[in-house]
């Protein structure tokens, strides 16, 4: 199994931690989409870290962020960058792009996200019926129940846990649903472009995620930088010293901005990375505003209320 194909759920080694002060998290989940803390119940766990700025970016979906910073209060503690995570694909290519500093309001962003979620909610029933085929009796009234948010394959995998199918979560990832699952179902994906493409419209910046798990990476990103591709995530997961310098040496190459954070889900697995134990260096949020600001002549989706 090469190190593009791992899953980002299959449990790790332990997280690596920066010799920076750990202020910057952009890659966070809740439960508007598979995360299973409320925006609110993220942010109060954020607030006992010495994160500084954060960024939320569920899959498919905006829907946590106004409670998120409503929850943050008046942003002079705690900065709530507003993101967005894609699923894109192209030829064998699954590729995650993040958003930041989208204008979480955009009608023509929100217009794509709901196309977004049906598809994900055809794909899931779908998989639900093949489980059902194998013999295990999940119901699809109880994926959606798990799933507040945009429904995603972890609610499956949650289900599937609760029944004692699977021992945890990566398990159901690893056996059953995962990339190359027998009840994998794929759902119709933009290309890496074009989900670009819509980040770009909302005024935000686009950054792509977990690189270990996008093959034949370094043909994906060639189009995507003509296409205005702001950064690549290096201080990823538990990334240690040989992913983050294979990744750093994309970053150059390309002059993206490295970026990363926890992709937190709060799974509750023990090895879980939590927010405040890693991330990137203290100043890469403002490169990534910075660069939003150049990109959108000064007028980024998002604007946050302190200097980063």
């Amino acid at each position: 199994m090469s190190d593009e194909s791992v899953s980002r759920y299959e449990p790790g080694s332990r997280p690596w931690r920066p010799d920076w002060p750990v202020e910057v998290d952009l890659h966070l989940h809740t439960t508007a989409s598979d995360g299973t803390l409320s925006p609110t119940a993220l942010i109060q766990q954020i607030l006992e870290t010495t994160l500084r700025t954060v960024a939320i970016t569920d899959h498919d979906s905006t829907e946590g962020i106004d409670e998120a910073m409503a929850a943050a209060g008046d942003g002079q503690r705690l900065v709530v960058i507003p993101g967005i995570e894609f699923g894109s694909e192209i030829d064998e290519s699954e590729v995650h792009l993040i958003g930041l500093f989208v204008d979480h309001r955009s009608p023509e962003l929100q217009s794509a996200l709901e196309r977004f979620r049906q598809q994900r909610i055809d794909a899931a029933m779908e998989m639900v019926g093949k489980l059902n085929a194998m013999g295990m009796s999940i119901t699809w009234e109880r994926v959606s129940e798990l799933a507040t948010g945009a429904v995603g394959r972890p609610h499956i995998a949650r289900a599937m846990l609760e029944k004692g199918y699977v021992a945890s979560i990566p398990e159901a990832f690893d056996r059953y649903i995962g990339n190359d699952g027998p009840a994998r179902v794929s759902r119709p994906k933009f290309t890496p472009v074009e989900a670009l493409g819509i980040v770009h419209a909302a005024g935000g910046v686009g950054v792509v995620a977990h690189p270990r798990t996008v093959n034949h990476l370094e043909d994906v990103l060639p189009p995507l930088v003509e296409a205005g591709l702001t950064g690549i995530e290096v201080y990823a997961e538990k990334y240690g010293a040989d992913h983050q310098r294979k990744y750093m040496e994309l970053a150059e190459k390309y002059a993206l901005i490295p970026g990363g954070g926890t992709d937190y889900h709060a799974f509750g697995s023990d090895n879980e990375v939590k927010p405040g134990m890693s991330g990137p260096p203290p100043a890469t949020a403002r490169w990534f505003y910075e660069a939003a600001v150049k990109k959108h002549n000064g007028k980024p989706g998002f604007t946050p209320s302190r200097p980063l």
